[in-house]
């Protein structure tokens, strides 16, 4: 499920009346709930610097809190640089003021890593430590590898940004990024038949794999591009499934030496 950090200001949603209640949200420069726009309209940022936010959030994860909720619920962190569709840069206001007195400014770049943070703990609470998360962040910082996936956001369908995927990639690898990965396909706009699989044989190999597309673009099922797409296709994706057992001990090797994934040769 996508759950970004901005909260519908509803009475009738139990997040939104309880953090308003305990005071968590992010105020203006007058002292308010900072009040933005974003997907669901009228919207307030919860302040995820704070622990004690983090801790409430992760309790929200409780089967008894989310509902609908089940055994396999795994979180997407989007949105979370935070985006305000009516903000300066379409961002949070830098003079927006935290719980802690100083202005976002201060901690702009670390915001989506504690959220990714209190996600990550959330989902370890939920069931006792017992499973193992997954979490994917749209932003993210130095430690972020500790609690969540990244991919690197809203690319387009072209042979520019195929290319330009690679070396993104191994630079977050190098850098301790190590699960990571780019949208198959492109995000924006419609790629070829010869673009969607030769992106599919790159994006085999990413740490993190997916197709990932805007509302407003074509289908791309493998299958719809006929032959010889969809085999070329289905060969890339089992060649992935191949690798798997390779990519668990790759994975190992992260967690345990923060050797990475992708390796550039040198």
């Amino acid at each position: 499920t996508i759950v970004d950090p901005h909260i519908k200001r509803d009475n009738n949603y139990y997040i939104h009346s309880q953090a308003q209640s305990k005071g968590y949200y992010i105020k203006n420069d007058g002292g308010g709930d900072l009040e933005g726009w974003c997907w669901p309209g009228s919207v307030s940022y919860l302040d995820f610097i704070s622990p004690d936010v983090r801790s409430w959030w992760a309790d929200k994860f409780a089967y008894t809190e989310y509902q609908g909720s089940t055994k396999t619920l795994y979180t997407w962190n989007d949105m979370n640089e935070p985006t305000q569709f009516n903000g300066p840069e379409i961002q949070l206001a830098k003079d927006a003021v935290h719980l802690s007195g100083y202005e976002h400014r201060e901690s702009h770049n670390i915001y989506g890593h504690h959220q990714a943070m209190a996600t990550h703990e959330g989902l370890l609470r939920r069931n006792n430590g017992a499973d193992r998360p997954f979490v994917l962040t749209r932003s993210f910082f130095a430690g972020t590898q500790r609690y969540a996936a990244v991919w690197t956001g809203d690319n387009q369908a072209d042979f520019k940004h195929l290319a330009a995927a690679s070396p993104m990639l191994l630079a977050l690898s190098i850098s301790g990024i190590t699960f990571c990965g780019a949208d198959v396909g492109g995000f924006f706009y419609n790629p070829t038949p010869e673009l969607l699989t030769r992106w599919y044989q790159a994006g085999a190999f990413y740490p993190f794999f997916r197709g990932h597309a805007h509302l407003d673009t074509k289908r791309r099922e493998p299958w719809l591009f006929g032959e010889p797409y969809t085999t070329y296709i289905r060969n890339a994706i089992q060649t992935r499934y191949s690798y798997l057992p390779l990519y668990y001990t790759l994975f190992y090797q992260a967690h345990t030496t923060a050797a990475p994934i992708l390796r550039p040769l040198w």
